[in-house]
């Protein structure tokens, strides 16, 4: 065990070459061959809580964990900053598609007249069927395009439901969503969830409900046995000749 005044200059670390400041990176780069518990991928177990060695380990080792959880902290931060870019810029360009793809263009190409008939022997009348005809080429060219569109517009739908709702990913409410959406293809995965949650906190609801009574039987229960055992105590007590017979009844039963 190291004492807590042990510094790091009393440890033999002739074969080891490592950073001043370790990083995360560092970590992950340890050679497995100097530190064989580096080498293995799977968790350890059956150690003592590291809350524990913190206790034993000198002060510049838990100064280099600080500086590890300062750049893991930091590293987080720049993953949440970048993925909160990412979404803005996706976001972006989905308005910008949205607007071409759903704008006024798309209205009029949803609006085109099929049943009219132009005589195209007139110059105006063939100028129509060659406006018509272009804008059903248009509307067959963009057609893949707007459903794409529509994907995109549902996947960033769920994903912001996903983060409003964290619950999703707890098994509790994740395995029931699914087995429902099984049964019932027609719902969405937002429509599953609030019929799962709203059945989940009735099922609270109850449960605690009838854990209230029990407990506010079992206080009657308890206060009733008290009030007949205290009445019973005292309809047994029998009838006395005098103060001295009851004096030596009472102490007997262990009464004062």
């Amino acid at each position: 065990m190291l004492d807590n005044n042990e510094t790091v200059d009393t440890i033999d670390n002739t074969s080891v070459d490592l950073p001043d400041n370790m990083t995360l990176e560092d970590l992950l780069n340890i050679d497995d061959e100097q530190y064989p518990e580096f080498g293995s991928e799977d968790s350890h177990k059956g150690m003592k809580p590291l809350a524990h060695w913190m206790q034993h380990v000198p002060e510049d080792v838990r100064k280099h964990l600080a500086n590890i959880r300062s750049d893991y902290t930091r590293k987080t931060q720049e993953i949440s900053s970048m993925r909160k870019s990412l979404e803005d810029k996706e976001a972006e360009m989905f308005r910008k598609n949205e607007h071409i793809m759903q704008g006024s263009l798309a209205r009029k190409l949803e609006n085109i007249d099929t049943i009219q008939e132009y005589d195209l022997f007139d110059p105006e009348g063939m100028k129509a069927e060659i406006s018509r005809q272009a804008q059903l080429m248009l509307k067959e060219m963009l057609q893949p395009a707007q459903e794409e569109l529509q994907v995109q517009q549902r996947k960033l739908q769920l994903d912001d439901f996903k983060r409003e709702n964290p619950e999703l990913t707890d098994p509790t409410y994740r395995t029931p969503i699914l087995e429902l959406l099984a049964q019932r293809p027609e719902l969405k995965l937002e429509d599953a969830f609030y019929i799962i949650k709203a059945k989940i906190g009735g099922a609270k609801a109850t449960e605690e409900k009838s854990r209230f009574a029990e407990q506010k039987a079992l206080r009657r229960d308890t206060a009733l046995k008290s009030s007949v055992g205290s009445r019973t105590a005292v309809a047994a007590a029998p009838k006395f000749k005098n103060a001295m017979e009851a004096y030596n009844w009472h102490k007997s039963n262990g009464m004062k």
